[in-house]
């Protein structure tokens, strides 16, 4: 779609080529990834869940323990065995190698629990990234249009200021009567007021981009407007199904609840472990003592009565499930308001852009004509200063539409698992 003449050039004016290139949506998304506190605690969350899979998965490999001690002191005896009070220098040292031969599962269920986290936190900080990248499109197309409102409104009050100059030398000529000067000696300190207000816009707009990107937002490049996707909201709901990184997660917890259950039943079964150690051993009973061993075996372990703590830890692994099946549930009926919402968004502001572009083509029009209505009489200033209005909000509008469709086509392709979107400049 072309923009309207009144839009085209407020947007030139305010994006004006720089020597320093344009930033673009996808630069800005990056670089507000670098700084993001949600994307580093994302980060994060995913880093822990790697170090609890590696964690569990070495529970299928041996485990080796070097252990020794050493000290000085007397040792008496009382004259048992022939010895009397003598100072002895006990040590000892041992190395052994356990493998775990059976463990009831619980080996394979924490390796399960552990990789269905891992996944969920992947999935977890995508999502926090895609969340991330909405909000940037939307300060982004905020800054387009505050840039280009205040370019507007700078055209308007210095126009209006115009118009209000003329009106005084016709009312001094005699022209017309003091009612309409006083409308557009009004008009103009609106028109003044309207430029205050959008250079305030302009600031918080300013400051809101550089707090979540990290960087000014000196030179922005403009995004080209996405069309309405031709999708109804079941088809979007089950491309989502399949890509929405949210949902992803919580699915993946589900599984890692699921095997946490199985984790904490395993405790109810023998463990068994081969084993096989070799010690030294000097002075450590009487002095003189030696010994040198190794042995090769195997040996067993079956918590038979724990006082409840192991039946607990299974009910509450099974609540825990049952929180995490819930939450998925939750997660899979909020995707469908979620892809309503971002289809029909979508579609809505598409067509308000539509509309806003009829209304700002149209209003360019009748100012267009006004203006020249007014030079020859036909039409009032206070006519003149209406269209000069309106001219203004139908501009207005249309930035803002613009801005809002930006941020609605980023908004359904990451909420339908898309991970692409394209930038360049609107034509």
């Amino acid at each position: 779609m072309r923009l309207t003449p009144l839009a085209a050039a407020l947007l030139v004016a305010a994006l004006a080529p720089s020597f320093a290139a344009a930033m673009t949506l996808d630069e800005a998304i990056a670089l507000a990834e670098k700084t993001s506190p949600a994307a580093k605690i994302a980060d994060a969350d995913q880093a822990a869940a790697a170090a609890r899979l590696a964690e569990a998965r070495s529970g299928y490999l041996p485990s080796v323990t070097l252990q020794g001690e050493t000290g000085h002191g007397p040792n008496d005896l009382g004259g048992f065995f022939g010895f009397k009070k003598k100072d002895t220098n006990p040590r000892a040292v041992s190395l052994e190698a356990r493998e775990h031969l059976f463990t009831g599962g619980a080996v394979q269920a924490g390796v399960e629990a552990a990789r269905a986290g891992d996944q969920a936190a992947r999935h977890g900080a995508l999502s926090a990234r895609e969340a991330l990248a909405v909000n940037v499109a939307e300060v982004y197309g905020g800054v387009l249009a505050a840039e280009a409102l205040y370019a507007a409104t700078a055209k308007y009050r210095d126009e209006v200021g115009v118009i209000a100059g003329q009106a005084k030398l016709r009312f001094n000529a005699g022209e017309i009567p003091r009612s309409e000067l006083a409308k557009a000696e009004a008009r103009a300190a609106e028109a003044r007021a309207a430029y205050a207000k959008a250079q305030s816009g302009l600031a918080v707009a300013r400051e809101a981009f550089r707090a979540l990107v990290g960087e000014a937002p000196d030179h922005l490049d403009t995004p080209i407007s996405r069309a309405a996707a031709s999708l109804d909201v079941e088809a979007a709901l089950a491309e989502a199904e399949r890509g929405n990184e949210a949902l992803a997660a919580a699915r993946d917890a589900w599984k890692a609840a699921k095997a946490g259950v199985r984790r904490a039943q395993a405790e109810h079964l023998p463990m068994v472990d081969l084993t096989a150690s070799t010690s030294s051993v000097r002075d450590q009973f009487f002095p003189g003592y030696r010994s040198d061993a190794t042995v090769v075996g195997v040996q067993g372990r079956w918590t038979l009565f724990a006082g409840g703590g192991i039946s607990a830890r299974v009910a509450e692994a099974r609540a825990a499930e049952r929180k995490a099946a819930a939450e998925f549930d939750a997660a899979e009926r909020g995707l469908r308001v979620q892809v309503a919402g971002a289809v029909t968004g979508l579609d809505a502001a598409q067509r308000s852009l539509d509309a806003a572009h009829d209304q700002a083509l149209a209003a360019d029009v009748a100012l267009d004509s006004l203006r020249h209505e007014t030079r020859v009489g036909q039409k009032t200033t206070a006519d003149l200063l209406d269209g000069e209005r309106e001219a203004l909000s139908a501009a207005a509008a249309e930035i803002a539409a613009r801005a809002d469709l930006l941020a609605a086509g980023l908004r359904l392709d990451l909420t339908l698992g898309r991970r692409a979107w394209t930038n360049a400049v609107a034509k």
